[in-house]
């Protein structure tokens, strides 16, 4: 039997296992490829796509959350919820308004999933404020009710994971503290971004904490109180199950802690304590032991903190250097680490504003450079910023060769700059997925036609200059999703151009992300 028909032939227990195994942000597209390979898979497969829904914008969604309302035999079929909205003023102002919150409100409370165990709210650009209104808050807009958080326990028993991005608190009067929107039981898995919150209302989160400590896998945590805000009450904690933790909002940190904290904690995969603070005070003391943290696979970090977890760098499938300056990012992968990083898949170098760099000369490493015959040289003295495109990629190449995916982020890169380095991008044999902070935009529909067609023109060059790659990423974009430019190859695999279109941040380490963010947003 061929290997065609034996595929169109797959069990339908064995199509179930394959979604198991496909990243969220993956699956749509991946078992609606697979639903059109024969009937047989089709009607295994589409039932799977309603149980994970994953909705990446405000019409699509608003569409889905209607059928719901309407059809409860729908709801009762979805196990993953994840909505990626604005909440657009055109919606706003219709009549009834039922913007995306007040649907998710709507089929919630009338009991209409009553079996997801998972909850995912990810808001974008245009709903804190009334552009028509000289930008005035909107009394309850963009805000969960407290009927809500009350009521979804009873009508969502299962829920155990929930994410909530992109809310804002007010400031003048905390809705975050008193509605419940920090204190949900029973909860394995929290996400809270906020763009703004009121002091009290992240102490009701933190005062929280301990009662989800037994049972929590996944900790994400990136507030912006209005004030700093001290860690210590979370390292403090025992998370027995925790195997994730992202806190990048928190100043105030104490070194001393931070150490028996992870002593406690080594099942972690997962860390990401980077800042874009200049107060940001170094979560370590001192280098650590190659003994910490055994099973880290995925690490997010500042410069002056990567340097302190050299020792277990090697061990990394993902690493992503955040605010550091010149060729810093090669001289530990290089100087420090002389055997490289081989195992390295996935790499974000991040260099800092000129702001940083007064506070990133200490050791000199800011002069480190290596020529491209392999020999480490010292600048005698410190030169103006140096970016990934003064003498940078080659020692890159050489310490990371197997990367799959890498991510260029500084004050300002452009793609045609990019593409002046080709020879090194082509020491990595096996880079599929490129990403770079371009020209700001707020969102993917402002970006003008020709800054669409230049991108196009760019992307093409570069892909064919360097044919692994499978795409290419804008991700100067305030708000997902991003700007990609897709590799389009003929039938012997030879590239012949690319489609631009939207596309997401880096996919190594978020597996279990609907939609990844970029690499400049710890």
């Amino acid at each position: 039997m061929s290997t065609e028909i034996r595929f169109f032939h797959l069990a339908p227990e064995i199509c179930s296992l394959i979604a198991d195994y496909v990243p969220l942000h993956a699956t749509p597209s991946t078992l609606l490829s697979l639903a059109l390979t024969s009937r047989n898979i089709s009607d295994a497969v589409l039932p799977m796509i309603h149980t994970r829904l994953v909705l990446k914008n405000e019409t699509e969604a608003i569409c889905v959350l209607q059928k719901i309302a309407d059809d409860p035999s729908f709801g009762r079929g979805v196990r993953e919820l994840h909505v990626l909205s604005s909440l657009s003023v055109k919606i706003r102002k219709q009549k009834p308004s039922k913007d995306v919150i007040r649907l998710i409100e709507d089929v919630i409370l009338k009991g209409h999933l009553p079996l997801i165990h998972t909850l995912g709210i990810h808001l974008t650009k245009g709903w804190f404020y009334d552009d028509d209104n000289e930008f005035k808050p909107i009394k309850g807009f963009g805000q969960l009710s407290k009927k809500f958080w009350v009521k979804l326990r009873e009508k969502c028993p299962r829920l155990r994971t929930l994410a909530m991005k992109g809310f804002a608190d007010d400031l003048r009067k905390s809705w975050m503290g008193k509605s419940g929107f920090l204190e949900v039981s029973g909860i394995t898995n929290l996400t809270v971004h906020t763009l703004a919150l009121k002091q009290s209302a992240c102490s009701k989160l933190l005062n929280h904490l301990p009662s989800l400590a037994p049972r929590l896998h996944t900790l994400n945590l990136k507030l912006n109180p209005e004030t700093s805000t001290s860690l210590t009450p979370i390292l403090k904690l025992d998370f027995p199950c925790l195997r994730s933790l992202s806190l990048v909002s928190f100043r105030d940190v104490d070194s001393e802690q931070t150490i028996p904290f992870f002593l406690r904690h080594p099942f972690l995969e997962y860390l990401n304590t980077a800042s874009d603070s200049l107060s940001y005070r170094s979560w370590f003391y001192s280098e650590i032991s190659v003994d910490l943290l055994p099973n880290l696979r995925f690490l997010t970090v500042n410069y002056t903190d990567a340097l302190k977890f050299a020792p277990i760098i090697h061990r990394l499938t993902s690493l992503s250097i955040h605010n550091s300056v010149n060729l810093q990012i090669p001289y530990l992968l290089r100087e420090v680490l002389p055997h490289g990083v081989p195992n390295l898949k996935s790499l974000v170098i991040g260099q800092a504003p000129e702001t940083f760099h007064s506070k990133q000369r200490a050791n000199g490493d800011h002069r480190w450079y290596e020529a491209k015959d392999g020999t480490f040289h010292q600048e005698d003295r410190y030169k103006a910023h140096k970016t990934v495109f003064d003498g940078f990629m080659h020692s890159i190449a050489r310490a990371a060769p197997n990367l799959e995916e890498i991510a260029f982020y500084c004050q300002f890169s452009l793609l045609d700059c990019l593409s002046k380095m080709t020879e090194d991008l082509n020491g990595f044999t096996n880079l599929k997925r490129l990403y770079y902070s371009g020209p700001l935009h707020s969102s993917i529909e402002i970006v003008p036609n020709e800054e669409l067609d230049i991108f196009a023109k760019e992307a093409t060059a570069l892909v064919r200059a360097v044919p692994s790659l499978d795409s290419v990423t804008h991700a100067g974009i305030s708000y997902l999703p991003y700007l990609t430019a897709r590799t389009k190859r003929g039938e012997d695999g030879e590239v012949v151009g690319v489609d631009v279109g939207k596309g997401y941040g880096m996919v190594a380490g978020f597996d279990e992300e609907a939609f990844p963010w970029a690499p400049e947003d710890p």
